[in-house]
C-alpha cells in the first residue's frame, strides 16, 4: 500500500463547496416535454392545521432547514394575519401518494402550527399590544375565528410536473443564506431505499478513508458513490448534464439499491484504490502539498479500475502510481480534470486514458468502448 510520510500535511477541506456550480449546467429536456404543473390555492389557516395534523401536509423533511425563528418573529407573524397583512406565497411539492411537502415556506407553516395547537404565546406585538403574552385558545372567539380562517397563498408543484424541471424548481427556491447541494436536495426528492443505501455507504470506512479527509458537510460522500453507480451502469451512454444523470439514476432507482455484483466492484475497487494510493489518490498536488481533493480525478480512476483485473492491479501498484502522476503532468488530462468536467467527451477523455494506461502495464481493463 501506498506509504504515508511523517511529513504529509493534515487533509483539510477549507473551501466551501460552490453549490451553485451545479446550477450552471443547462438541462437537456426536450421542448414538448418542458412542463410544468402549478397550482394555486388559498389555504385557511385551520385547514393548514388539520393537513399536517393527518399528515395531507409533511412538515419533517430532510432537506429543509431546522425551525430557527425565535417567539417574537413568529409572534409578528401572527399579528400579520391578525391585521389581515399579507405574507409570502408558500411553495408545496406533490407526492406520488397525493400528500404535499413544503419546499418554500417552513418557517410560516411551523409558526402557523405552533401558535394554533398552543404551543407558544405572542411576544414582542407591536401593534395589537393587547395581546401581548395570550396563547391562541386565549383570545378573544372573535379573534380565534378571524385568525384561523385567514388564508395564505400556496402554490402546489403537481406530480405531473417533468420531473427535471421541478429539481430546477427546487433549486430555484433554495435561495437561504445556506444554499443547499445538489444531493442534499436529491436527499429530499428521490428518498427511498436507494437514498438510504447511500448514507450508510457514507459511513462505511472502507469507502471514506480512500478520500483523503474530504468533510462530508454538504453531502460529498453520498454523490460521490451515487457517482459511480450512475456512471458504471451506463458509462458509454453518459450525456451531460451530470446533475441530470445523477437525478435520473436515483429517481429510476430510488425504490432499491444497486445490484449486489454493482455493489461488490464498488467496494473491491475501493479498497484497490487504497493500496495502491492510500488517502491520496483524488488530491491533486499544490506547492509541493496534496491539494484540494478533484471529483472528476474520481471518475477517471475508480471506473477504469472497476472495469479491471484489481488483483492484476494491486500487483503493479508502484507503476500505477507513476502512471497517475504521468497523466497528471499531460496538459490534455489536466484540461480533461479541470474544466467543463462534466463535458461527455472529456468525461470519456479522462477515464479512457487512465484506462489504456492500465493495459500498457499489462493489466486487463474491459471498459466498454467509449464514442471517440
Amino acid at each position: 500500500m501506498a506509504e504515508q510520510s511523517d511529513q504529509t500535511p493534515l487533509f483539510d477541506d477549507t473551501e466551501e463547496e460552490d453549490v451553485t456550480a451545479e446550477q450552471s449546467e443547462p438541462l437537456s429536456v426536450p421542448l414538448e416535454e418542458r412542463r410544468l404543473v402549478t397550482q394555486p390555492y388559498d389555504l385557511s389557516l385551520s385547514t393548514l392545521v388539520d393537513d399536517i395534523e393527518r399528515e395531507r401536509l409533511l412538515l419533517s423533511i430532510e432537506y429543509q432547514r431546522k425551525y430557527v425563528w425565535d417567539r417574537s418573529k413568529a409572534s409578528r407573524l401572527i399579528e400579520s394575519f391578525l391585521l389581515n397583512i399579507p405574507v409570502p406565497v408558500c411553495y408545496f411539492a406533490e407526492n406520488e401518494d397525493g400528500s404535499y411537502e413544503v419546499i418554500d415556506g417552513l418557517q410560516r407553516i411551523q409558526t402557523i402550527k405552533d401558535f394554533l395547537t398552543g404551543k407558544f404565546a405572542l411576544r414582542g406585538v407591536s401593534v395589537v399590544s393587547e395581546f401581548e403574552g395570550l396563547y391562541y385558545e386565549e383570545l378573544p372567539l372573535k379573534e380565534q375565528r378571524r385568525l384561523s380562517n385567514r388564508t395564505i397563498r400556496c402554490i402546489v408543484i403537481t406530480d405531473d410536473s417533468h420531473p427535471d424541471i421541478k429539481f430546477d424548481v427546487f433549486e430555484r427556491l433554495n435561495t437561504g443564506s445556506a444554499m443547499l447541494a445538489a444531493q442534499e436536495l436529491r436527499n429530499c426528492i428521490y428518498r427511498g431505499e436507494l437514498n438510504t443505501f447511500l448514507k450508510e455507504l457514507a459511513e462505511n470506512p472502507i469507502f471514506s478513508r480512500i478520500l483523503g479527509g474530504l468533510k462530508n458537510s454538504r453531502m460529498a460522500y453520498e454523490e460521490l458513490a451515487l457517482r459511480f453507480f450512475a456512471l458504471h451502469e451506463d458509462l458509454e451512454g453518459y450525456r451531460p448534464p451530470l446533475r441530470q444523470l445523477l437525478n435520473t439514476y436515483m429517481r429510476k432507482h430510488r425504490t432499491g439499491t444497486p445490484d449486489i455484483d454493482a455493489v461488490r466492484v464498488f467496494i473491491e475497487t475501493c479498497n484497490t484504490v487504497y493500496y495502491i494510493f492510500g488517502a491520496e489518490g483524488f488530491r491533486l498536488v499544490k506547492d509541493g502539498k496534496l491539494g484540494a481533493f478533484n471529483k472528476a480525478l474520481f471518475d477517471s480512476i475508480m471506473l477504469p479500475l472497476a472495469f479491471s483485473d484489481r488483483g492484476a492491479a494491486v500487483s503493479k501498484a508502484e507503476e500505477i502510481r507513476e502512471l497517475r502522476a504521468e497523466l497528471l503532468d499531460r496538459e490534455s488530462f489536466q484540461t480533461a480534470i479541470g474544466r467543463a468536467t462534466a463535458d461527455r467527451t472529456r468525461m470519456h477523455g479522462r477515464i479512457a486514458a487512465f484506462a489504456k494506461g492500465l493495459v500498457k502495464l499489462g493489466v486487463r481493463c474491459d471498459l466498454p468502448k467509449l464514442p471517440e
